[in-house]
């Protein structure tokens, strides 16, 4: 890499104070979700990504302290290390600057895998063909005609030492941020966020993203914001990936976001209620206040015949808060009624040691959907996609406790006898089984 001088300008410090603001929300849906496990987030340290370890930190929260205490003056130290070696992952070979052509209809960002099982002509009749693509997260299932740009591609050797710059700098100054103190940890995502924003700068847009209010989503959100009266025409089209809780007891995300997006000119969701959601919650008063377009869609995933004829079948959707409950209704369960059931894993979470000892079929691929005669859910996106199956859903809170779960068997047992009025009861004694790759039919 040619040498490269860093002195901040106001516009880098401003790149690091959007990449805080990000940070906020990644810190607020952290302790929101230690919260829906019932436990007290002021407990338990300051580490990202919960989900993931609080199952294991819950009966002895001093262990996930001291984690923090020891890591964060290694991290403050080694940080910038990590983004050199993120810099050398990605290829030096990449980081050419070609001429490109841009299409007018705009460019749909790819910020994560996810992103091809949403934004598809099923969902978005009228969309761009210019996808975003970056190094860590290639896409795979794009439409026949798309032109995949590589962020990489978008950037120069000036690009990339600013990239690592900034990131440094952000790292450091988290540290004594009020009201950051402590999360030191988080900014792990520090420098591919600085490399994406500086790629997405350069698009001209309009642009469209399947993030709601993540570190993604407020990374083109202040991209389109600081470019609002330079380039008008540079629109920002939010669509929903996934339930933001809008027909619940109790609509609504069940946290309050410190940041809010403010560019957003269309929400592409799945109902009135949805949008309801995002105008009070996520968008700033503001950007709601705009009124900004509203196109509605019906979100569906292809279903695969994956079952035994005659029996009911079941499909419980994984998260690891509420993994407990579901291994505690699979065993009730198979002690009630022959019953085929399927597992599908939180995709970014994975599912833990209990999920493989019941009898059930794991399925990990992403873009694997059983056919089956009820799903068992929190409010997740998949909820309204078996819905546009005519297939119902059994919707519990995310930190539903053991009891009131079983207190469900009931009425599980009536939606899967309704189509199978002559199922057995019995007792089952099948070893689990993974399906670790399906080809769809």
């Amino acid at each position: 890499m040619t040498s490269y001088s860093f002195k901040a300008s106001v516009r880098d410090l401003r790149l690091v104070v959007d990449y805080l603001r990000a940070l906020r929300n990644e810190i607020a849906v952290d302790e929101h979700i230690v919260s829906m496990a019932g436990l007290d987030p002021a407990v338990f340290g300051k580490i990202p990504r919960p989900a993931r370890w609080i199952s294991h930190a819950r009966r002895l929260p001093v262990l996930s302290r001291l984690v923090q205490y020891l890591s964060l003056p290694l991290w403050y130290l080694l940080g910038p290390m990590l983004f050199q070696r993120q810099r050398r992952q990605v290829g030096a070979g990449l980081a050419t600057s070609v001429p490109r052509c841009f299409d007018a209809a705009g460019q749909i960002l790819g910020l994560s895998p996810r992103t091809t099982d949403i934004v598809h002509d099923r969902h978005l009749p009228q969309m761009p063909h210019q996808w975003l693509e970056l190094p860590w997260a290639p896409l795979s299932g794009l439409p026949a005609d798309a032109e995949v740009i590589p962020a990489m591609t978008l950037l120069n050797e000036a690009d990339i030492a600013r990239s690592l710059a900034l990131a440094t700098l952000a790292h450091h100054a988290l540290q004594g941020r009020r009201g950051l103190r402590g999360w030191g940890l988080q900014t792990y995502t520090a420098w591919r966020w600085f490399l994406a924003r500086l790629a997405v700068d350069k698009l001209p847009g309009p642009l469209l993203t399947a993030e709601h209010f993540d570190r993604w989503a407020v990374l083109v959100d202040g991209s389109v914001w600081r470019t609002r009266y330079q380039q008008p025409l540079r629109r920002l089209t939010v669509m929903q990936h996934g339930s933001v809780n809008a027909d619940g007891p109790q609509p609504g995300l069940g946290l309050r976001l410190p940041t809010r997006l403010r560019a957003v000119g269309r929400l592409h969701v799945y109902s009135a209620a949805d949008a309801e959601v995002f105008k009070h919650e996520i968008l700033s008063p503001r950007c709601a206040a705009r009124e900004p377009d509203q196109t509605f869609y019906r979100p569906m995933v292809p279903l695969v015949d994956l079952t035994r004829a005659g029996r009911p079948t079941i499909l419980f959707v994984g998260h690891p808060l509420c993994e407990a409950a579901h291994c505690a209704l699979m065993t009730a369960l198979q002690r009630s009624v022959d019953v085929q059931a399927f597992y599908k894993p939180h995709p970014t979470t994975g599912a833990g040691k209990q999920v493989a000892a019941l009898p059930w079929t794991v399925i990990q691929g992403r873009t694997v959907f059983p056919r089956v005669d009820v799903i068992v859910s929190y409010p997740s996106t998949m909820v309204a996609e078996y819905a546009a199956h005519d297939i119902p859903a059994v919707v519990h809170s995310m930190d539903i406790s053991i009891p009131q779960i079983l207190d469900r068997i009931p009425e599980i047992i009536q939606i899967i006898q309704s189509p199978h009025p002559t199922a057995v009861t019995q007792n089952l004694r099948e070893p689990a089984a993974t399906l670790s790759s399906i080809q769809q039919q």
